[in-house]
């Protein structure tokens, strides 16, 4: 059975920890950041985070949806 919605892969837990750990080394980022805006490795609680599927609300017809 193929992947019915097209994505980036979560990886595993030790896959995450051998990422992390390589990404230190090398000094590069993992595009997650802490509130002081210093990278971060990847969050423990990845695997319970859920899409935010809400759809944007209409603009009304006077105003630009910019």
């Amino acid at each position: 059975m193929t992947n019915p919605a097209p994505g980036l892969d979560i990886p595993k837990r030790t896959e995450r920890e051998r990422l992390n750990a390589a990404l230190h080394a090398a000094d590069a980022e993992t595009g997650f950041w802490d509130d002081n805006g210093r990278p971060t490795p990847w969050p423990d609680d990845i695997d319970d985070w859920t899409a935010d599927i809400r759809q944007s609300p209409t603009p009304e017809p006077e105003h630009p949806p910019f």
